[in-house]
């Protein structure tokens, strides 16, 4: 059987990129021979990671579109019918992210097809891939202090509007579900996900797929909590939808009533930078809130082991890798009261879930941390660990992925 995996491109190494490159070697591990298909492809970014498996590149440009006109759709459909040659050489197409999925579903080809839903496309579907943040505007009238919210209500103005009338807005929407109807199956990576894709498609597989994560062996052992100094941690790309305005202020909160000094380690890069920095310089105390910027691995893992807790209220996040990843480096975690990371923490059981809109909330769940014995600590970041390892790691996805190939 031959097995292509379909992702949009390989250019930044993103979470998405790194999920797909963690399954497609798996595959190449077990011996299924898959070969990526993309539209585009950093070899000096992604060429040792990928060392072994086939990379084919579909031209995102040709000279002659000019004459299929230049809007989103006319784009979409002409590099979806060059994916499309590429496509029919095999038997099984997995796709990962829009628009891969939606070229997959366009493609009039025999192979199986199969897409593997991390969110559907929060752009085109805003309302029913949003339901938070369209509750948040909702009850807000789009007024509420976050950057998510700001943004948020701004878009969804201008998508209701497209989509009440005959505009590009609704073409795209109405292109998306005509063509997701062409793919054999969908599958999502997170309960959140797959409930998302039944509420616009109609359709979605029961049985949730989770990412692999890869877990370090052994790693460094913690004993209970630094207590001198408080240190929680940020990690995740500086943009509205991660929310970190919302951290910052419930940091502030937090550290105005805590006994000891209080540090926030902001480790990520993005467009909100200097307005998150900003944020930090006036409301919480000078030096205290610190913006690492990318870290190599080295200076990363100095960071995690500096601090004791990992902080993150993403906003309609369909899963979450840090919080695993975190889980596994021993910090404990706190997190939104929805989505994927609402899974990862099992509902509060390895974790603390709160309000993603309140700093309130999440200062009070600090506050909790620090008020805990180092016993109690101990065992909370030992059940997560455990917990995260058995349902995440190759020995739990990695059968559901090969059953998957095996139905084809």
């Amino acid at each position: 059987m031959r097995l292509g995996v379909f992702h949009p491109a390989f250019e930044t190494v993103g979470g998405a990129e790194l999920l797909v490159a963690a399954q497609a070697r798996y595959y190449l591990d077990q011996g299924a021979a898959p070969e990526i298909v993309t539209l585009g492809f950093d070899e000096a970014r992604w060429g040792s990671r990928l060392a072994g498996i086939p990379v084919h590149t579909v031209q995102k440009r040709q000279w002659n579109d000019v004459f299929y006109g230049w809007n989103r759709l006319a784009k979409l459909g002409r590099r979806g019918m060059r994916a499309a040659r590429v496509l029919e050489a095999y038997d099984l197409v997995i796709a990962h992210n829009f628009p891969a999925s939606a070229m997959l579903g366009a493609a009039p080809i025999k192979a199986r097809k199969i897409w593997q839903c991390n969110e559907p496309p929060r752009g085109i579907h805003r309302r029913e891939a949003n339901p938070v943040l369209t509750a948040r505007v909702l009850a807000t009238g789009g007024g509420g202090p976050e950057e998510a919210t700001l943004a948020f209500a701004r878009n969804l103005e201008q998508h209701d509007r497209g989509m009440a009338g005959n505009t590009s807005v609704r073409a795209r929407h109405t292109y998306d579900l005509e063509v997701t109807r062409g793919l054999d199956l969908i599958y999502a990576i997170s309960e959140f996900s797959r409930d998302n894709a039944r509420r616009i498609y109609g359709r979605c597989r029961e049985e949730v797929i989770y990412p692999i994560v890869r877990f370090p062996e052994g790693g460094r052992t913690r004993a209970g909590l630094e207590r001198s100094v408080r240190r929680v941690l940020v990690h995740s790309r500086l943009e509205a939808l991660k929310n970190i305005d919302t951290v910052i202020r419930g940091f502030s909160l937090f550290q105005a009533a805590s006994p000891v000094p209080c540090e926030l380690h902001v480790v990520g890069t993005g467009p909100l930078a200097e307005r998150l920095q900003q944020l930090a310089a006036g409301s919480c105390r000078a030096g205290s809130v610190r913006f690492h910027g990318y870290l190599s691995d080295q200076d990363l893992r100095q960071v995690y082991e500096a601090c004791d807790v990992l902080a993150l209220l993403t906003l309609d996040e369909p899963f979450g890798m840090v919080f695993p990843e975190a889980a596994a480096k021993g910090l404990l975690l706190v997190g939104p009261d929805h989505g994927g990371p609402l899974e990862i923490l099992d509902g509060g059981r390895l974790g603390w879930v709160v309000d993603a809109f309140s700093p309130e909330a999440l200062a009070g769940a600090l506050e909790q941390v620090w008020s805990l014995d180092d016993a109690e600590v101990d065992r909370r970041r030992e059940a997560a660990d455990r917990a995260c390892r058995a349902r995440y790691g190759l020995e739990a996805v990695g059968p559901q992925l090969m059953a998957l190939l095996s139905e084809a």
